[in-house]
């Protein structure tokens, strides 16, 4: 069975493709914030007959961390989502390690997970329910979390199911009771770490040349050891794709991108690299 998952407004798609032990989770750490919210975890509403707010209720954390900042979440009357921006690409068939680190020591709030697979159709995903039992129904009342006074390390490792095309990481925050409003969860770390990722391995292209760079002008060549069409994507910091492109002559047109830093993912006869592009 499948459900029809739709992500009306916010939800970006950040394609990259990165070497291993690297956290697919840009900003998982909360350490960079954008007024009300950290980077990748701003506020959003959802469209259609039961629309839902997430990451909102939220408070930088200072004090009570594992270090730098950590998320603070207050339980209401309804429940409570964090949810990362953007629908984290997967492969087929890799080991996924999904972690964060939470902090409930309050008898009016506990949380727990709430992600899932998901399998891109069009401007549309479908929430697939492969693991879901580990994802979001574990146990039901036991996978709640009890009070302590300590934070505690969440891992799951879990290979990605032959339809998935993405993951959806969220959490979420519940009062403890009916009449138990205004309690806090603590949130840290969030973290995916592809376990099957190509460094300098098998999967990994080589002898890349791309140039120029740093780069003031509309086009980027991009040389490798074979003549094969090659796919490009651009990302820029906060992991949004603002460029994805085919070519077979080596060059790709970047015209629209403004001033910055942006990562370059470039795949080519299955195998994939990344690198750092500069942009005057």
């Amino acid at each position: 069975m499948k459900k029809q998952y739709f992500f009306a407004l916010g939800l970006m798609v950040a394609g990259l493709t990165v070497s291993a032990q690297t956290n697919l989770v840009l900003n998982g750490d909360f350490e960079n914030w954008t007024e009300a919210n950290p980077v990748n975890f701003t506020e959003f509403t959802t469209t259609g007959t039961n629309p839902q707010t997430y990451n909102d209720n939220i408070t930088k954390e200072t004090t009570i961390v594992m270090s730098g900042n950590s998320l603070r979440q207050t339980a209401q009357a309804t429940t409570q989502y964090i949810e990362y921006r953007n629908a984290i690409e997967v492969i087929p068939g890799h080991s996924y390690t999904i972690s964060y680190d939470y902090r409930d020591n309050d008898d009016h709030a506990r949380t727990r997970i709430w992600s899932a697979w998901l399998q891109q159709n069009g401007t549309t995903y479908t929430m697939l329910t492969n693991d879901e039992g580990t994802l979001r129904y574990a146990d039901q009342t036991l996978s709640y979390s009890t009070d302590n006074a300590n934070w505690v390390h969440k891992t799951l490792t879990l290979t990605a199911p032959a339809t998935a095309t993405h993951f959806r990481f969220q959490v979420r925050t519940y009062r403890e009771s009916p009449t138990a409003d205004g309690g806090f969860i603590y949130y840290d770390n969030f973290s995916m770490i592809d376990n099957n990722a190509a460094g300098v391995g098998e999967h990994a292209l080589a002898s890349i040349k791309m140039f120029p760079n740093p780069l003031n002008g509309d086009t980027l060549t991009i040389l490798t050891d074979s003549d094969t069409a090659k796919t490009v994507a651009i990302f820029d910091v906060l992991g949004k794709e603002v460029v994805n492109a085919a070519t077979d002559d080596n060059t790709v047109n970047v015209s629209n991108l403004s001033a910055g830093v942006y990562i370059v993912k470039i795949s080519q006869e299955g195998k994939t690299a990344t690198r750092k592009l500069v942009v005057q």
